[in-house]
């Protein structure tokens, strides 16, 4: 990259960061952090624990398996740094909304955007209310959002410069956003298929050697982890040990029966904390029974709908619907533009298969649907699509109609992969 564009992306970075920052701490002046509540409950005393040197525990003592450990360990770091408290905890979360939307903006530049529309579009990022809105909450989204944006950046560049350094450097970032959620551990497979669809004959080995490289930094990352899960469980699970949540979610879900009638004692139990974490799974998977009558085929469909639906967990915590208050036809246009975004990456999948789509284009299309998938399979919550976002908008960028094995520009193999327009 020349210096002029170095200059003009580093600009452009340093403000998308500067406006999320100011915008993130002036929302928290208007209306401060409340304490912690259901699912950031268990957050803020894993933070904590870690904070104090007692490890990723609730209790202080025993390990803790059900949720994955970025998030957590980042913020006990911060508590370590700046303080145990909500407020801190907030401004560790307005870090992460600010540096989220300026590796928006970079990842943006990588699918070749200009940079004036590139700062637009990091802006969007940066002030959306349904991301600006996730700020108070001790919850994992503005962290996902950080580094799932971080991981599409680097495998962009890796797709465009196709370099070692790019291939390491998404290998890691893939890794370090599956600790944050299972969901992101096709990310780097997916990367590895591109990377070798796109390559011509005379390329097979150098994309090959970077694949093992990527691949063999992925493991190093989620090694310690892992092993750290088997030493404390004796089972071999790479993230979390969430099954015993996604068969209850399955069980209570599906249409009332006897034999799930009883689901509530279940959920009580599970969220008491009483027996080990193992036993409660074990109870959830043995009452579980996700396949009566037709419900799979209805509860998948539900679960694709509401995970396109806007994350307005900010008005539901105040008891409001936000700026169009009770008026229906305020949500209504909501939703159907902020679902919109959803069926990009719907078409651009179909055409990837015609031939028509880059690469970079293509792989952060199919990465979206099939984080879409996932969850829909299991839970779709609409917070659970805060991740996709940018990647959402940066599909909307105007393609530079290059086919589907693109031919790398001068000096790309040797650069980030940013250019100007």
């Amino acid at each position: 990259m020349t210096g002029p564009w170095k200059r003009i992306d580093a600009g452009g970075t340093a403000a998308a960061f500067a406006v999320a920052l100011a915008a993130s701490l002036l929302f928290l002046h208007l209306y401060p952090a409340s304490p912690p509540k259901n699912d950031a409950i268990v957050y803020y005393r894993i933070a904590q624990n870690v904070a104090g040197g007692k490890g990723f525990t609730i209790d202080g003592v025993q390990p803790y398996a059900g949720v994955p450990p970025l998030f957590c360990s980042l913020l006990g770091m911060w508590f370590r740094i700046a303080g145990d408290s909500v407020s801190s905890a907030a401004f560790f979360q307005s870090l992460a909304h600010a540096s989220s939307a300026g590796v928006s903006y970079l990842l943006f530049r990588a699918m070749s955007c200009a940079p004036a529309f590139s700062l637009v579009l990091a802006l969007a990022v940066a002030l959306h209310p349904l991301l600006l809105t996730r700020v108070p909450f001790v919850l994992q989204e503005p962290t996902l959002l950080l580094f799932t944006t971080s991981a599409l950046l680097a495998t962009v560049v890796w797709l465009r410069g196709r370099t070692g350094r790019s291939a390491g450097a998404a290998g890691i970032l893939w890794a370090i956003a599956s600790l944050g959620k299972a969901v992101a551990l096709f990310g780097l497979p997916l990367a590895l298929l591109f990377r070798v669809a796109a390559c011509g004959e005379e390329g097979r080995r150098a994309a090959v050697c970077q694949a093992i490289l990527a691949g063999a930094l992925f493991l190093a990352v989620l090694a310690p982890w892992t092993a750290r899960n088997y030493a404390a469980f004796h089972r071999i699970f790479p993230i979390s040990d969430q099954r015993g949540g996604a068969a209850y979610e399955w069980k209570v879900s599906g249409p009332a029966t006897p034999e799930t009638a009883g689901g509530g004692a279940d959920a009580a139990d599970s969220g008491r904390g009483g027996g080990t974490w193992d036993r409660r799974i074990v109870s959830l998977l043995r009452n579980a029974n996700p396949l009566v009558g037709g419900f799979p085929v209805d509860r998948i469909a539900r679960n694709a709908i509401d995970f396109t639906g806007p994350a307005r967990d900010w008005w539901w915590a105040r008891g409001r619907y936000g700026p169009g208050e009770a008026r229906e036809w305020y949500w209504a246009l909501h939703d159907i533009f902020h679902r919109f975004l959803f069926l990009v990456p719907l078409v651009l999948v179909f055409r990837t298969f015609t031939g028509k789509v880059p690469a970079p284009r293509a792989f952060v299309a199919c990465f979206c649907l099939l984080y879409w998938i996932e969850y829909s399979l299991v839970l779709g919550i609409p917070r659970y699509a805060v991740p996709l976002y940018p990647a959402l908008l940066a599909l909307l960028i105007p393609s530079p109609g290059k086919r589907f094995a693109p031919t790398p520009g001068p000096g790309d193999a040797g650069r980030l992969g940013l250019e100007g327009p």
